[in-house]
Parts: C-alpha cells; structure tokens; sequence
C-alpha cells in the first residue's frame, strides 16, 4: 500500500500529461479492464503503458495550428483516414454482431410463432 501511495503521490506532483481529465479517464478504464480479465499484472502493465503512451506521443493537432498548405493537406488526409477507419470497423460491428444477432432473433420469433399456432 506504501508503494501504491508513493507511486501515485510521484505522478500526481511530476505534472504528467496523464493526469489529464481525457488520458486519466482513458488509462483508468483501460487498466480497470485488464485488471478484471488477466490479474494485478496486467492492469499494473496496461496502465504503465497507457500512461507511458500519454506522455511520449503528443495529442493530434488541431486546426488553429495549421500554418501551411501542406499542413492543410495532411490534416485532411488524416481525418479521411480515421474517418474510413472508423466506417469499416463501423461496417465490421454491424456485418459480424448486429446482423446475426437480428437474424438469430427473428428466426426465433417465426419459430415461435409457428408453434403457438399449432
């Protein structure tokens, strides 16, 4: 317990980028998950390098930091990237969970059906 105090009192005065409201609530639902499903390692892994990823890799740019047309370019390009992204894994949940699921459930109620008719 000592340990888990002087870690967290450490990050909590370094003024890590973690500690921000979007990355702490990302990193805490992350390693909660981790926690749950594969033990204290794992959460403890988990939320090392999700806090590790907060602090190296800078958060996207935004629009008012754009100076130059190929700034302009690139930030168009991303966002169509993620956008496509985003649509297939869109395409993905619907093609692979929701359609079966749908399928499953009506076939049931037919089948259902037919035999409160008899």
């Amino acid at each position: 317990m000592k340990l888990l105090t002087a870690l967290l009192l450490t990050i909590t005065l370094s003024g890590c980028a973690s500690l921000d409201i979007r990355n702490l609530g990302k990193t805490s639902v992350s390693t909660g998950t981790a926690y749950m499903i594969g033990g204290p390692i794992a959460g403890v892994a988990v939320g090392l390098t999700s806090m590790a990823y907060d602090e190296l890799v800078p958060d996207s740019p935004k629009v008012a930091d754009i100076e130059t047309k190929e700034q302009a370019v690139a930030y168009v390009a991303t966002s169509w990237g993620k956008d496509i992204v985003w649509a297939f894994v869109a395409f993905l949940v619907i093609t692979n969970l929701i359609g079966p699921w749908l399928a499953r459930r009506s076939g049931y109620a037919k089948a259902k059906n037919k035999y409160k008719e008899q």
